[in-house]
């Protein structure tokens, strides 16, 4: 049977898991998988194609009153998983058995592909908020616990001698110190692969070969079994690389390893950044110790108890800096404080002071002006303090010209330009607005092919305009300034040409360029929505006709008592099959009968009211539920109208077929606790009509307080 043909082709897409399946027992608990998409694939870990003869047990628990029930699923690796499904039966006349079952719903807990979004959205994020290096380490932390890792580290490895130190580490259990691990050359078996741009997959470290024997003992000196290794960045004769240690054997899959590889990949834009940070902050510690004779300035500045500050010492190197001898500055110590720019002169003076009260490092960046060539020189200070034995605050200082690190501040900006390239190929539209001006400051290309903005007006462009009513913008921006976030919110959007579509939409206040921001990812979520529409559809109603099944009618009927209990005016129920329409199927064959069955469902539809109710019950079955009818006469003009228009004769390809209607018509009036009985006595009413000869009608009045009677 073609199972894709019946659930739709969105059921392949789609983020909810959708399998059918036939139940095995009576009570349905068993259930054999005849059909799984590959959300339900991806979830439980199953390979089969479209599910079939999957390795996996399920059971179905006993359903709710609105057909919502627990799918638990055992794996044949002893996996266990739940999931929470509305459960549909499919139409015999579909698929040809009484006993399947559509079931729809997502993992009950964590999913495994909401996780891995949320996993690639949180990297990206700490990106753009924090420092390369704090978001670098944030980004090792939370692959490890996404992978449920034993540690998780990112290193440096020095290609001309393949050492190797580590930079990153997160572990649940510190095992590994500042000296990194117990060898710190790399094994030339794992080096070679790297080199190779592939990512080394170790299930278990007994089974690796012989050449890998360095890297086995490595992985069990850590009582580690098995791990994953990626290159994350190659340039410079270095190569970064990522890796994480299991103790216990593990299977990888292909998902596996692509969610690793993704991670590594937006992880290479602050491996960039930290190699300028890094040899800067290499730099600092060689000069930190040296005396006078080195590049740059060393000093020692001195305030005593009662305020008064004043050089101890500095270096000859100040002369070449800044124009300036030792000699002036030391006998003007505010002649620092004056050459520098006077845009940064306050915060250099508050980073000091700030240094000198908490007695912590400090490093700060600031312009000043080359007494003689008049030239505007970049120069980061930096130093400790320490508090004198006689208790003077004490600075011991470095300044070094860093104008030449334009050099870096351009590796930077090439970094920057590789997460937005990281950002723009997302499948996640990501963009970035001013939090007063709502107007776009940053977009990836997902975003503007989502939203269909023309390409020179991505940037600037009104986030109000996301949506179809400015009031949702607005309720998004108040909850987003308030909670500072809003997470997986699904709104009605419209695209720059008018085109409407839902969105599922999260954001988070941010910072970025110094300005108060609003960061957005959303997902296109239309495909999805209708899907779920169609399967709700199908679900209560007829397949054929259209009109509402049994289960739709049964909460139809519920209604229609509790209104006419709140309006003291009765309900009516019209109940009635087709008079000789076994005779039509037995004379033009069923596919002629189906047809006719449509088209008494349209002539059904053609004379009731928006607010009644038709349904197919089943068969040549039908009912209708109206309200405000209570009169005997509108009673009787609702009769014939549907008497006239059904029981013309129905002429398709020189076909022609008659059939008559048998109505049984029960008055309902608020009081009825059992729905089924209004039913039974539709149909025994109808059954009295028919033995009158047919094609007329019997009234029944459901007894009350006042009256146990029955008119017919």
């Amino acid at each position: 049977m073609d199972f894709d043909a019946l659930v739709g082709r969105a059921a392949q897409f789609s983020p909810d898991s959708m399998i059918i399946v036939e139940k095995t027992d009576k009570t349905g608990s068993n259930a054999d998988i005849l059909y799984a998409n590959n959300a339900f694939c991806f979830e439980t870990g199953c390979n089969s194609d479209k599910g079939v003869a999957c390795q996996v047990h399920v059971e179905l628990s006993e359903s709710d009153f609105s057909n919502q029930a627990v799918l638990y699923v055992e794996t044949s690796k002893d996996e266990h998983f739940s999931f929470y499904v509305s459960v549909t039966e499919l139409p015999e006349q579909e698929t040809g058995h009484s006993n399947y079952y559509l079931l729809v719903g997502r993992p009950i807990g964590h999913s495994h592909s909401e996780g891995r979004e949320k996993l690639y959205s949180d990297i990206a994020r700490k990106f753009i908020e924090l420092p390369a290096e704090e978001a670098a380490r944030s980004a090792v932390r939370a692959a490890g616990l996404y992978f449920n890792a034993d540690r998780c580290f990112a290193a440096r490895v020095d290609l001309s001698n393949n050492s190797h130190q580590i930079r990153y580490f997160w572990g649940r259990t510190q095992d590994i110190g500042k000296e990194g691990f117990p060898r710190d050359i790399m094994c030339p078996w794992l080096m070679e692969r790297l080199r190779q741009n592939e990512v080394v997959t170790i299930s278990n470290s007994a089974d690796l070969p012989e050449e890998a024997e360095y890297l086995a003992d490595t992985l069990n000196s850590f009582g580690a079994h098995a791990a994953l290794v990626a290159p994350v960045l190659l340039a410079h004769g270095t190569l970064w690389l990522i890796g994480m240690h299991f103790d216990t054997p593990r299977l990888w899959n292909e998902m596996d390893v692509a969610t690793f590889k993704v991670v590594g990949d937006l992880l290479g834009n602050a491996f960039t950044q930290t190699e300028t940070v890094w040899s800067l902050r290499e730099t600092q510690r060689r000069f930190s110790d040296v005396g006078a004779n080195i590049p740059g300035v060393v000093y020692q500045m001195r305030r005593n108890a009662s305020g008064q500050t004043n050089f101890s010492y500095i270096s000859q190197g100040v002369r070449e800096l800044t124009g300036w001898g030792p000699a002036s500055m030391m006998s003007d110590p505010n002649l620092l404080k004056r050459i520098i720019v006077d845009e940064d002169r306050l915060r250099f003076l508050q980073t000091m002071e700030k240094a000198g009260e908490t007695l912590s490092d400090w490093t700060i960046d600031v312009r000043m002006h080359h007494r003689r060539t008049d030239e505007l020189l970049w120069v980061r200070a930096s130093g400790r303090v320490h508090r004198g034995a006689n208790g003077d605050t004490v600075w011991n200082g470095l300044l070094l010209d860093i104008s030449e690190s334009h050099k870096a501040e351009e590796a930077l900006r090439v970094s920057e330009e590789r997460l937005r390239r990281i950002l723009g190929s997302s499948p996640i539209a990501i963009g970035i607005s001013d939090v007063k001006k709502f107007n776009l400051l940053f977009a990836n290309k997902r975003l503007a092919e989502m939203y269909r903005i023309p390409k020179g007006n991505v940037i600037g462009y009104d986030t109000r305009k996301f949506y179809t009513e400015t009031k949702m913008h607005r309720r998004h921006w108040v909850d987003t300034r308030r909670n500072r976030q809003i997470s997986s919110v699904e709104s009605r959007c419209q695209r720059a040409d008018g085109e409407e579509f839902w969105a599922e939409i999260s954001t988070r206040l941010i910072e970025y360029g110094g300005r108060e921001a609003i960061l957005w990812w959303a997902f296109d979520i239309t495909e999805h929505k209708i899907a779920k529409e169609t399967l709700a559809h199908l679900a209560h109603h007829d397949a054929l006709t259209g009109l509402a099944n049994r289960r739709l009618f049964d909460e139809h009927l519920q209604t229609a008592v509790a209104m006419a209990a709140r309006t003291e005016r009765a309900g009516v129920l019209f109940y009635f099959d087709l008079d000789g329409f076994k005779g039509v199927n037995d004379q033009h064959g069923h596919d002629f009968g189906d047809w006719v069955l449509v088209q008494v469902s349209a002539r059904l539809r053609h004379v009731l009211r928006d607010s009644d109710i038709g349904a197919r019950l089943g068969g040549d079955e039908f009912a209708v539920i109206a309200h405000g009818i209570d009169d005997i006469h509108a009673i009787e003009a609702v009769v014939d109208k549907m008497q006239q228009a059904i029981s013309a004769p129905y002429v398709k390809d020189n076909k022609i077929a008659k059939i008559g209607l048998s109505i049984g018509v029960v008055r309902f009036f608020g009081k009825e606790n059992d729905l089924q009985k209004i039913v039974t006595m539709a149909d025994g009413a109808m059954y009295q009509a028919k033995q009158a000869g047919k094609g007329t009608y019997r009234l029944i009045n459901m007894p009350t307080l006042e009256s146990r009677t029955a008119i017919s």
